[in-house]
């Protein structure tokens, strides 16, 4: 009991401060996972915290949760959550646990429970609030949505073809089809679906005009989509790397112009050009409807900060051309290897004509002519073996050179 109130007295004294969101740990479905994601975000808010959604590249250099949690307190946040979720034969077993930073100490809330598979009888069963409720000291009520605010609701049922098919409110993951869920009373609302064979990306979208209409049903027959989001910036050609601090270890994923594709929905991503300010950036990628950003960078001005700067675009390179040689030490390795190995095949030529001239014979310029052809193949093997040695060596030596360059 004294632990719930210590949790309660620091969640209300702290109410500002962001509450972090790692990713979920999840052996279930992707889009299932975000479901679950977005669910219990929407709860949080809901519950008066202001939950932020955190990459994990952003503690890259952590080795362990206790620094994870000490670096969360250190940039301001009320609490950390984690969780997991896990699929069993007939149901989801789920794991949730916050550590509260408030003040010096690190009071913990945990709470575990099962859910259906089935993401529609997750929303109506209600147990979803009930741990949210569990692990925050908030009551949420018994409502069958996500979504749910104190205003006028729409109840919408959506059902899809193909079934099974991802459900978007206004660009954030709902439910998998056939299902209801509510919505505000409000003029209209974008619903769109999208179902991701790994191969191709079928979608479709429509606007609801909702009014003061208390349900609506909704058909969509998805269809081939090849929606994308462009990337253009100024300057041209900067680097596209995934969202998380850009470090020596970094790989640019792209330059722009470039070209977004993937799940509809919201992606971050960073936009970084040499003597310009990083950008980290929300690119939305539209159901059906292809988008276009334009991103003016800002120059830096400070000159400590473009040392900075500079003193990492010099690792990345030389990081960079550490791995090639890494790389190119492999070709080199294997173009010995195999010179070596011809070089046997010489020896074993050779030493079969010897054998032939321990015989006697009587015809001189046959013998004379095994015996020059003896003397070529030994010459040709050690050749071969000289000058695949030479390249062995000369591969471990790049080898060497680039580990040193890398790490």
């Amino acid at each position: 009991m004294k632990k719930i109130i210590f949790v309660l007295i620091c969640a209300c004294s702290i109410y500002a401060a962001p509450l972090f969101m790692l990713p979920l740990e999840s052996d279930a479905d992707s889009n299932l996972t975000v479901l679950w994601e977005n669910s219990v975000l929407q709860l949080f808010k809901e519950a008066d915290f202001e939950p932020k959604k955190i990459d994990p590249a952003n503690f890259s250099d952590c080795t362990d949760i206790e620094c994870v949690i000490s670096k969360s307190r250190a940039l301001g946040a009320q609490g950390l959550f984690r969780g997991r979720i896990k699929t069993e034969d007939d149901s989801i077993s789920v794991r949730f646990h916050i550590d509260w930073l408030a003040g010096n100490s690190t009071p913990q809330s945990e709470v575990q429970g099962k859910f259906p598979i089935t993401w529609n009888e997750v929303l109506n069963s209600g147990n979803l609030q009930k741990i949210v409720s569990n692990i925050t000291g908030k009551f949420l009520g018994n409502s069958n949505s996500a979504l749910v605010n104190n205003s006028k609701e729409t109840i919408i049922s959506v059902e899809t073809n193909p079934e099974n098919a991802v459900v978007m409110l206004n660009g954030t993951a709902i439910c998998k089809s056939p299902c209801n869920f509510s919505s505000p009373a409000t003029d209209t609302a974008e619903i769109s679906a999208y179902h991701d064979t790994n191969d191709n990306l079928w979608a479709e979208k429509t606007v609801l005009k909702i009014g003061s209409q208390d349900t609506a049903k909704i058909y969509l027959s998805l269809k081939r989509s090849f929606a994308n989001t462009e990337i253009r910036s100024n300057p041209s050609n900067a680097k596209i790397f995934n969202a998380g601090i850009i470090d020596v270890r970094s790989k640019s994923i792209g330059k722009t112009p470039f070209i977004l594709t993937g799940e509809p929905g919201e992606n971050q991503i960073r936009i970084f050009s040499e003597g310009y300010r990083d950008t980290l950036l929300n690119v939305k990628i539209d159901a059906l409807e292809k988008q276009v950003i334009f991103v003016q960078l800002t120059p830096i001005t400070d000159p400590q900060e473009l040392a900075n700067q500079n003193s990492v675009i010099k690792s990345m390179k030389k990081r960079n051309i550490g791995l090639g040689l890494i790389g190119g030490s492999v070709g080199t390795l294997i173009a010995g290897t195999a010179l070596c190995i011809f070089a046997r095949d010489d020896y074993t030529k050779a030493r079969d004509l010897k054998d032939e001239l321990s015989y006697p014979s009587l015809n001189g310029d046959n013998f004379n002519s095994k015996v020059d052809e003896n003397h070529k193949a030994i010459r040709r093997g050690n050749a071969k073996t000289a000058f695949g040695g030479g390249l062995i060596g000369f591969s471990l030596l790049l080898a060497g050179v680039g580990f040193a360059m890398s790490f």
